[in-house]
């Protein structure tokens, strides 16, 4: 129980910042209606399946060949087997995520770091630039106002790292948008393709006596399986929490919207290509404000 423990202790992880209604439902549902059923009540259950699995014959091998052919794989391990890959593509989900967080934070106290430097350089620039008053030919006269113009042109980098961390963080976000929508088409196709195998490996009834004639058995000989109806019980259970999995899915594509998945999944960069255009063109006017000056008074700074 306690693999379990984990597994849905990282599953939470995976659905409190990024996921949406939709899948803190879906999350719910695995975590109730699968892991606690197959954790708790299914070992219970087949914990007998093979030992209670009688064949009306003495022939040596005969009850385990029928077996394997009854049940080529264990309800309970199949589940198991089940659980465990429709949740790969949300811890996949998890590793990216808890990889971006660290990146931002690591690029966060290097702007920091960048930004103390700066102010540091700043101050002694202020110490080495202190106003003082000159007497020329009798004139008191003082440095303040070419001050203010030199301090005023020194701020023409902040909008550029504004920016730089913007863009940062909506490619972030962007990414982190766009592989939570891939999880969630893998988990749907995996979803999908459990819920077909199992149609094709049990069905929807576990029968009573079992016919078999294989090989070492020497004639058609009748098996009986343990607790069929119980079985039956859980294996249209567990037919209806996939077919409730593959809707919730479906709906939180359906939420997230086809465009950003079409999107998303083709990997477009047209949008945030103009985007960038466009800040380009927007950045010298934001990283050269206007003083005022003439077209005098500019040229003779040059």
């Amino acid at each position: 129980m306690g693999e379990w423990t984990i597994l849905e202790r990282l599953l939470e992880a995976a659905v409190q910042q990024h996921s949406t209604m939709i899948g803190r439902i879906l999350l719910t549902v695995v975590v109730i209606f699968r892991i606690l059923i197959v954790a708790i009540v299914g070992e219970t259950v087949y914990n007998d399946e093979q030992s209670m699995f009688v064949c009306n014959t003495l022939q040596p091998g005969c009850n385990q060949a029928c077996y394997d052919k009854a049940f080529p794989i264990s309800h309970i391990r199949y589940w198991v087997f089940q659980i465990i890959m429709v949740c790969c593509p949300s811890l996949c989900f998890i590793t990216y995520s808890v990889h971006q967080s660290a990146k931002q934070k690591e690029r966060r106290f290097s702007t920091v770091y960048l930004s103390l430097d700066r102010d540091q350089d700043f101050m002694k620039r202020d110490d080495s630039k202190k106003i003082k008053n000159t007497i020329v030919n009798g004139v008191l006269q003082n440095t303040e106002n070419s001050n203010k113009e030199a301090d005023c042109l020194e701020f023409k980098d902040i909008p550029n790292s504004v920016m730089r961390t913007t863009k940062s963080k909506m490619r972030r976000q962007e990414g982190i948008s766009r592989f939570y929508i891939i999880q969630v088409v893998f988990r749907n196709a995996l979803e999908i393709g459990f819920l077909v195998g199992q149609y094709f490996l049990y069905g929807f009834n576990v029968p009573v006596v079992y016919e078999c004639d294989r090989y070492p058995c020497i004639k058609d000989v009748e098996c009986y399986v343990s607790r069929p109806t119980e079985k039956t019980v859980f294996l249209v259970f567990m037919f209806a929490v996939s077919g409730l999995c593959v809707v919730l899915n479906l709906a939180e594509l359906n939420h997230l919207g086809w465009r950003k998945i079409k999107a998303a999944v083709r990997g477009v960069q047209a949008r945030r290509k103009s985007i960038y255009e466009i800040r380009n063109k927007d950045l010298p006017r934001m990283s050269m404000p206007n003083f005022g000056r003439t077209q005098s008074s500019d040229s003779a700074y040059v």
